[in-house]
């Protein structure tokens, strides 16, 4: 049984010997008031917190222990064998379905650890509850915003498939992992973030020419360059647009 499991029954077995104290100080013709519609909520938001604290005092243990781990594959094994040891998947799946926003340690670091382990699917389905409750990133990170965060991972993964070839970039799936990620950040403002946005359709694009899906390529290389005229694509814009003989205003 993991740490929380154990933290969890703990308390669940002192409220329950509480509740049976409580009932027994109740006196016999004594009739218990009807829980109203606040005090049910307050229960719910009561016990939220209080299973909050046993998974953050999880997940700075395994934080701690990390520290102690050099090797990068070992720190990655580490994290998945806690994702799973300490259900913190299904933590933030309740946490999720009850509605709660609170600044959520578990939460940012769960994200974090699911970036790290390339699990692209449960990053994508998390970060739009990331953005809308403006969750905060660690003080260890520079950017305070995920987004920016998340892209900058992704284009050093990027980078590095291109750097194997065509036929790494297929294999990997990052080219499609991209285009999810530019469909949840169509409506995103890149003022005052220009860099961050360019980097992320220059990059989209550059895959997209590795696998010769030139009309993306093309699409991709003129928006970052709107976004941000240094993004680095101009070229790969104009090859591409001669090829696909259409011309642009770049």
């Amino acid at each position: 049984m993991s740490l929380v499991k154990k933290a969890l029954a703990k308390a669940a077995a002192q409220k329950q010997a509480q509740q049976g104290a409580d009932n027994k100080a109740t006196p016999v013709n004594s009739t218990p008031a009807p829980d109203s519609p606040a005090q049910d909520k307050q229960a719910v938001a009561d016990d939220g917190p209080s299973r909050y604290e046993f998974f953050k005092a999880a997940i700075e243990s395994d934080l701690g222990q990390l520290k102690t781990i050099d090797d990068v594959a070992d720190k990655a094994s580490y994290k998945s064998e806690a994702l799973e040891r300490n259900e913190y998947l299904a933590y933030i799946s309740e946490y999720r379905l009850s509605g709660q926003n609170f600044p959520n340690t578990v939460l940012a670091w769960v994200f974090i650890w699911l970036v790290d382990l390339k699990r692209w699917d449960a990053v994508l389905e998390l970060l739009p509850l990331m953005v809308e409750q403006k969750q905060p990133l660690p003080t260890a990170f520079n950017t305070k915003h995920w987004p920016t965060f998340l892209i900058d991972q992704l284009y050093d993964e990027g980078n590095y498939y291109l750097n194997k070839g065509a036929e790494a970039v297929g294999d990997s799936g990052i080219a499609l992992v991209m285009h999810r990620l530019i469909a949840q950040l169509l409506t995103q403002d890149w003022s005052g973030s220009e860099v961050v946005g360019g980097k992320l359709y220059a990059m989209a694009a550059k895959l997209e020419q590795s696998q010769h899906n030139l009309g993306y390529a093309l699409q991709f290389a003129v928006q970052a360059t709107l976004i941000n005229d240094g993004a680095g694509v101009k070229k790969l814009a104009r090859d591409v647009a001669k090829q696909l003989n259409v011309s642009i205003d770049i």
